[in-house]
């Protein structure tokens, strides 16, 4: 039977919960049942897609606010849930496993299956349904294949989930009755071919394929979270060799051929790193800060502090940072706009120059796939990130610069600017930027009222995560907070009382329900994961598309994700181009 899903309204019991990634547990299915370990169970998986072929049978995506429910009797193919955010119960074959944060599993035809959430938490999930294919016979002249029902393994799937929701998305996209393409089948069976294996990946593949570059193996990983969380005290080399479980003079030779210094140095380089964040960030004495990263004697301090960096701390601050690694794309763009060209840094949107492009996550919740080397490679004086990022930074990079974390929503863009300038010591900079964008936008916001008068503008987004509808800040901000134009009813009810740019980003919305959200104009972004016409048109066979008053008029224009994502000054800039052009020329884009 196929899988069916209802929103339901009857209370959740308590199961067990979902097992930690420590407790995975691997099933066993079919005449497979010999597998039982994970590590067995990887490298017979990759065997068995060496000589198989999968079939798309059906995607879904699951994004809704009420309770849930999806359930089937027997899976008719395989199938494999992510579950982007969901809090309930997941029962197979009458085995309930508690789930509480983002998971992802997958089981063979017959296993009887259901998905129960909690009614007061969002759902979104993916389901993708396939049928293997096993070759019998393989010759120079034909292959012959056979439905495999089984899989060499079944159940959680571990983390991290990089790369899956792109996947899946893709696989919707082409599982759309309306997508046509002649190539639809093998696009589905290379991404399928290339899902099961991000899932699984091989025993004996390297940290690079796995896990990111020079993911560190858990001696290390375990010592270096010891150290990070205890630098300000005293470190003993004895017990960070009993952590490793290791002799201490091995101890130490294998961390220097890991780290490119010995422990020692790693902590005292640690340590004053920590002091020059203090320094440039805080009005703490030099007493103060030495006492905050682990020295007594504040004139020792200075010391090893003069050794390390080559002048006094007091004179840290008068010091022109030369070479700045940037872990955000908006920051990369703020430093651009202030003259400062990255050494190396996060790139997306437009930028005046191109540095050296690492390759960071863009979300907390993504690994860390830049490796140690490409920091060591710039020797940075300065790290700039966004406080998503500052823990994974300070776990793989805090011995290399000073980490300066600039919050990301305490703050407008223009507060963004001002911190950052102050850092990089450029402040005047920074003024002649906002001076120079408020004429700017005096010059335009006066055109758009001598050529259309007062307008109203919706500003939304079709992401993987549903529709959104922006208010002052990202892809709003050019609209309201530059050109300082109209917001639908529900936006400016929801921006009464707070910061502009600051206390309300965004709302979801439900296509075709316009209630409150009319404007003259409707601008739409669509982001990358999407095929930007396949939305569109599932918007315009809304029956209430029509109403809309920017689309009996005309006047919905498409913008471009990449150049429309960077909420920072040189790409607003590009922004207001674009929004003043669309404004007064009224291209009828749809």
């Amino acid at each position: 039977m196929k899988g069916r899903y209802a929103m339901i309204s009857e209370p959740n019991e308590d199961h067990n919960r979902i097992p930690s990634d420590d407790e995975l547990t691997v099933r066993p299915s079919g005449n497979l049942n010999h597998i039982n370990t994970r590590a067995t169970a990887r490298n017979e998986l990759h065997q068995f897609l060496d000589h198989a072929l999968v079939e798309l049978r059906r995607a879904e995506h699951v994004n809704t606010q009420q309770r849930f429910r999806w359930q089937t009797d027997e899976l008719p193919n395989h199938t494999f849930i992510y579950m982007h955010r969901f809090t309930g119960t997941q029962i197979v074959d009458a085995e309930p496993s508690r789930v509480v944060r983002k998971a992802a599993c997958l089981y063979p035809p017959g296993t009887r299956l259901e998905l129960v959430s909690d009614a007061d938490h969002d759902t979104e999930l993916y389901i993708l349904e396939f049928d293997l294919f096993r070759v019998t016979e393989k010759t120079e002249a034909k292959r012959i294949y056979e439905r495999e029902l089984h899989s060499p393994v079944a159940g959680w799937i571990r983390g991290p989930f990089y790369g899956i929701q792109r996947i899946a998305t893709q696989l919707i996209e082409l599982a759309h009755p309306d997508n046509e393409t002649a190539s639809r089948e093998i696009k589905a069976q290379l991404l399928l071919t290339e899902l099961l294996y991000l899932l699984w990946p091989e025993e004996n593949s390297s940290p690079t394929e796995e896990q990111g570059r020079d993911h560190p193996e858990s001696w290390l990983k375990s010592t270096l979270q010891y150290i990070q969380q205890h630098y300000m005290h005293e470190i003993k080399l004895d017990t960070l060799a009993e952590l490793a479980g290791m002799h201490p003079s091995y101890y130490s030779q294998l961390f220097k051929s890991r780290m490119h210094k010995n422990p020692i140095e790693y902590i005292t380089h640690l340590r004053m790193n920590r002091a020059k964040e203090m320094i440039l960030t805080s009005d703490l004495r030099i007493r103060d800060v030495a006492r905050e990263v682990g020295y007594r004697d504040e004139f020792y301090f200075s010391r090893r502090f003069r050794n390390y960096a080559g002048y006094a701390p007091t004179a840290y601050t008068k010091q022109v940072h030369r070479n700045i690694v940037s872990l955000s794309y908006p920051y990369t763009d703020h430093l651009m706009t202030l003259g400062i060209t990255p050494c190396a840094a996060q790139i997306q949107g437009h930028l005046p120059h191109l540095p050296r492009s690492l390759t960071m996550p863009f979300h907390a919740y993504e690994p860390w796939e830049q490796g140690r080397q490409a920091f060591l490679d710039v020797n940075p004086d300065l790290i700039l990130t966004k406080d998503n990022a500052t823990a994974k930074a300070m776990e793989h990079i805090g011995d290399v610069a000073p980490i300066i974390t600039i919050p990301w929503n305490q703050t407008d863009m223009f507060g963004h600017l001002e911190q950052i300038a102050s850092i990089v010591d450029r402040t005047q900079a920074a003024k002649e930027w906002l001076d120079k964008h408020e004429r700017k936008a005096e010059r335009a916001r006066k055109k758009i009222k001598e050529q259309a008068g007062g307008l109203t503008v919706a500003v939304g987004t079709l992401t993987a995560k549903g529709p959104r509808m922006y208010s002052h800040r990202n892809f709003g901000h050019v609209f309201y907070r530059t050109l300082q134009l109209g917001a639908p009813q529900r936006i400016q009810a929801e921006l009464n009382g707070k910061a502009p740019g600051i206390g309300f980003n965004w709302m979801p919305f439900t296509p075709g329900e316009w209630d409150g959200l009319e404007a003259d104009v409707l601008v739409l972004a669509t982001d990358n994961l999407h095929h930007p016409a396949t939305l569109l048109q599932k918007l315009k066979n809304d029956p209430l598309w029509n109403s809309h008053p920017a689309v009996r008029s005309g006047r919905v224009h498409l913008v471009d994700w990449n150049a429309w994502v960077v909420y920072a000054p040189y790409s607003i800039n590009i922004q207001l181009e674009e929004a003043l052009s669309m404004l007064t020329n009224r291209p009828a884009l749809l």
